[in-house]
């Protein structure tokens, strides 16, 4: 018989903190209490971080694909659920949902990873006994993401920013959720208050580190619903650092 993935749920309010001025979560704070429960699944059957390092790996994210049916608001009650659900030699594929204390899918997410040398920086291929715990099935090729489209360069949406000591995580390299959100701050005040996310793409190809600048680009347009695609990109120099593409819609 084979193994079934190991579905884990962890509960969590969502703080002031983690929301902007419309009381709605922040995609990149949405992103982290993700991250955070997938942390603590691993933790939960004994292959947390500390235990994955003894192989000289560290997980990395190489995208996420996400639906967002509604972002969770200040002092909501909401349920994080992540079951990893295949793997190759190179690359683990893993599934969240965000529920509300109603059961209603607030938000349905897929991401994949990979494991990195810790002193190299490089792709390596992943420790069995690091991802046997989870119950994920072997496969040849795990699922394909669709690319997010690229972002047509434009010097005056352009805004940079430097990398600062705490935008590094245990990892060492710029925590994840930071992507979006120089991604995010460069759109107008009034289009985040009067929009919502309804889903986006985010892919991360090159590390950016400590003292680095980056420069975030976007470019606007609407499609043949009504809805806003935003298509991002973030430099460091020369190197193509992350690239995302976020379906908006005009609050009721």
């Amino acid at each position: 018989m084979e193994n079934q993935p190991t579905v884990f749920s962890e509960k969590h309010r969502v703080t002031y903190y983690e929301a902007d001025f419309t009381r709605r979560m922040t995609i990149a704070m949405m992103l982290d209490v993700i991250i955070l429960a997938s942390e603590d699944h691993s933790d939960n059957l004994g292959v947390g971080a500390e235990f994955v390092r003894q192989f000289g790996v560290t997980w990395v994210v190489i995208q996420y694909d996400v639906h967002i049916n509604r972002m969770p608001v200040v002092d909501e009650n909401i349920t994080i659920n992540t079951k990893s659900k295949s793997y190759n030699k190179y690359f683990a594929y893993r599934e969240f949902t965000i529920e509300s204390e109603s059961g209603e899918v607030l938000m349905h997410m897929t991401g994949l990873w990979a494991a990195m040398n810790y002193k190299e920086r490089k792709i390596a291929s992943i420790p069995k006994e690091t991802v046997e715990p989870f119950g994920a099935e072997k496969v040849n090729q795990v699922p394909k993401m669709p690319k997010p489209q690229k972002v047509q360069y434009n010097e005056e949406t352009k805004q940079t920013f430097r990398v600062r000591y705490t935008d590094i995580d245990s990892n060492q390299h710029v925590n994840n959720a930071h992507y979006m959100d120089w991604m995010v701050n460069v759109l107008p005040a009034d289009f985040l208050t009067n929009h919502t996310p309804t889903h986006f793409l985010l892919r991360y190809e090159n590390e950016v580190k400590y003292g680095s600048t980056v420069e975030s680009y976007y470019d606007m347009e609407e499609q043949d619903d009504g809805s806003i695609l935003t298509k991002h990109e973030i430099m460091s120099g020369d190197s193509h650092s992350a690239i995302a593409n976020i379906t908006w819609r005009k609050n009721d």
